[in-house]
Order: structure tokens, then C-alpha cells, then sequence
């Protein structure tokens, strides 16, 4: 499989999550989701670059809200089971910029 190839099979992969397993989902896997998610993308900078937060940015908020028309609320119940306290300052600046 060649580059262009195996790039376009994630990209392809992540399409069909989004648009064929996730609307599947009931609301607390969707929280699960979302926590499981955010959890692992925070150790994973955290551990990269020595910044939890950076894994938040504008692109991937609009993102978020744009494949989960009730992401806010779910998110807050997400973040609510992370299980170390959330920064939601530090998350709001990431976002907005």
C-alpha cells in the first residue's frame, strides 16, 4: 500500500465513524466516547510535549460540535468522570484561538 493509499484508508476510516457508527451510539456511550477520548489525547501530549491541553485547539472544537450537535453538555458529563480536575480555563483560551 503506498502513502497516498494508506493515508486515504484513515481518512476514509474516520469518515465512516463519524458519519455511520457514531449518530449510532446511545448518550452514555457517547459519553464514554468522548471521555475515553479526551483522557487518552491528554496523556498521550502530556506525555509528547509536557501539555495535557494541547490536544484542545479551535479546529478541533468546531470539529467536535459540528459531529455532536449536543456536544457541549455532553463533554461536561465526559469531563465530570476524567478522574483529575479539569482546567476548564485553560481549555476555553485552546479552544477560542
Amino acid at each position: 500500500m503506498k502513502d497516498k493509499e494508506f493515508l486515504q484508508k484513515i481518512i476514509d476510516d474516520q469518515n465512516r465513524f463519524w458519519t455511520e457508527e457514531y449518530p449510532k451510539l446511545n448518550r452514555d456511550e457517547k459519553v464514554k466516547y468522548w471521555l475515553a477520548s479526551t483522557h487518552k489525547g491528554m496523556r498521550t501530549q502530556g506525555e509528547a510535549f509536557n501539555d495535557e491541553y494541547s490536544e484542545f485547539s479551535k479546529g478541533w472544537y468546531e470539529h467536535a460540535i459540528s459531529v455532536e450537535s449536543d456536544f457541549e453538555e455532553i463533554f461536561k458529563e465526559a469531563i465530570s468522570n476524567i478522574g483529575f480536575e479539569f482546567d476548564w480555563e485553560e481549555y476555553s483560551k485552546r479552544i477560542q484561538s
